[in-house]
């Protein structure tokens, strides 16, 4: 990028000396702004797992995965290091992580996950059952210039990166092989989350999409590999979960009997039927961001306008009986922010008192969460959303050795995730308060990773015997008569 800058400059022609002064400062100023194309953390005969790091007493991993902007691996052997961190775990807890815009494999946002990564393995959960917990850091070039103004005029340049690197092959190829690598058989414990941030919420959820609907000719449903995935503050629009759900809606109803989502072809058996607590994907969106939520819909309205998109066709909404809205609708806003797609709140119940029986010393309701089943729907925080934890990341960097006393000022609160009424289908769209996620960047607060855990919970509750229960191999529904 630096030559083809230099090229162009040297063909400028800039009448007199103020003219070239003002040209020579623009170009400085543009070729220092410029991020690397990395890969920042490569690896190297010399040093094979450079891009795979963690503490000394190894109680968590941290493996980078970096990608280019068409979508390709920049080190192919960081995939290769970071599996094999994965083959020598007895009890992998993989988390793949996905960032998002203005972030790439050597920003601030490499520190907050890995605190997420500290804090979870230090559960006397994790410590007790001697999980390897391991985070992977799927890292794109979220940023590609730095200098304060000038990279906000790349919100629709990296938007466009996002979705070819969701479009391609190679992300789907790598989260495939990562979830399975800790779903071999031979562990005796494992479990694959699957995050994505912001614009990284776009490419998760692209890239896993058609996934999600893949069924063999059998008719049995391709079970992904992984065992949940999330999305925080989503930065896409919603025209791909509107067709999601739609479809959704066209293979599911929704049984309340049963408390699942079953065939709406007649005659078919329980194996076609998605525990209600099993969505295939979850949409978290917090109340009060403004990135998404005010942000997003100016700039797609101004990309419009340039663009000179008048004509919007009017598509079905999901669950509404016939209902078409324009498109438009679900151009302009996220999903999260669309009130023709949120079909769940987390609400508050209270005041709540912590449950006995609890021995973690900091973010209490994550335990809390952990240790026991959900069947309302409702969960715990336990801590003010004041971004206290933004003090364990000091200059971008992480000190895993710090000492991380309790905050001493707990707030125990009891919520609940209610259905509001839209689509009944297999994915969650929920909008969250801002108490649990404040704003666009604060999906690593504590109450938002104790959600978290109750999320986890919810889709894998515990038996009778403390141990979590098998989920069966979904099939895939026959197509019904006739579209809705």
């Amino acid at each position: 990028m630096k030559k083809q800058v230099t090229n162009r400059f040297n063909r400028l022609r800039v009448p007199g000396p103020l003219g070239q002064s003002f040209v020579s400062l623009a170009f400085t100023m543009l070729l220092a702004s410029c991020a690397s194309f990395g890969p920042y953390h490569g690896n190297s005969a010399e040093q094979p797992f450079n891009s795979v790091r963690g503490p000394k007493d190894g109680h968590y991993k941290l493996a980078f995965i970096e990608f280019g902007d068409q979508g390709s691996a920049l080190d192919n052997s960081q995939i290769k290091a970071a599996l094999e961190v994965i083959h020598r775990a007895e009890r992998p807890v993989l988390v793949v992580y996905i960032h998002g815009w203005q972030n790439n494999a050597n920003s601030g946002d490499v520190c907050r996950f890995e605190h997420f990564l500290d804090t979870i393995s230090s559960f006397p959960e994790a410590t007790g059952r001697n999980v390897n917990v391991i985070g992977v850091y799927i890292a794109w070039r979220g940023r590609d210039l730095t200098f304060p103004g000038l990279n906000l005029l790349t919100f629709y340049s990296r938007k466009a990166v996002a979705a070819t690197v969701a479009s391609q092959v190679s992300c789907l190829a790598t989260l495939n092989e990562l979830a399975l690598a800790a779903d071999d058989p031979s562990k005796k414990l494992h479990r694959c989350i699957l995050i994505g941030h912001s614009f990284g919420g776009l490419l998760l959820g692209n890239t896993i999409s058609h996934s999600i609907l893949d069924a063999s000719g059998a008719g049995a449903r391709n079970a992904n590999p992984w065992d949940m995935a999330v999305t925080f503050n989503s930065a896409d629009s919603s025209i791909s979960t509107r067709q999601l759900m739609k479809q959704l809606d066209y293979l599911y109803r929704y049984d309340p009997t049963r408390h699942a989502y079953v065939s709406r072809s007649p005659g078919e058996g329980e194996t076609t039927a998605v525990p209600e607590n099993r969505p295939f994907i979850v949409f978290l969106q917090s109340e009060n961001d403004s990135a998404t939520g005010k942000v997003f819909p100016i700039g797609t309205e101004f990309y419009n306008i340039i663009g000179l998109r008048f004509h919007w066709q009017k598509v079905p909404v999901p669950g509404h009986h016939g209902e078409k809205v324009s498109e438009r609708e679900f151009y302009t806003h996220t999903p999260g922010n669309n009130p023709y797609l949120v079909n769940y709140h987390v609400v508050p119940l209270g005041d709540a008192s912590p449950p006995p029986g609890l021995k973690a010393t900091q973010n209490r309701a994550f335990e809390a969460n952990l240790l026991q089943n959900h069947p309302d729907y409702s969960f715990y925080t336990s801590e003010h959303n004041d971004g206290h934890e933004n003090r364990f990341c000091k200059n971008g960097n992480y000190n895993p050795d710090e000492a991380r006393p309790p905050t001493g000022r707990e707030l125990w609160r009891r919520w609940q995730f209610v259905y509001t009424g839209n689509a009944r289908v297999p994915c969650w769209i929920v909008r969250v308060p801002k108490e649990i996620i404040w704003e666009h960047g604060g999906l690593w607060s504590d109450n938002s990773v104790a959600m978290l855990a109750a999320l986890l919970r919810i889709e894998f509750p515990l038996t009778a015997e403390g141990k979590v229960a098998p989920s069966a191999l979904l099939r895939a529904p026959r197509v019904p008569d006739l579209q809705q």
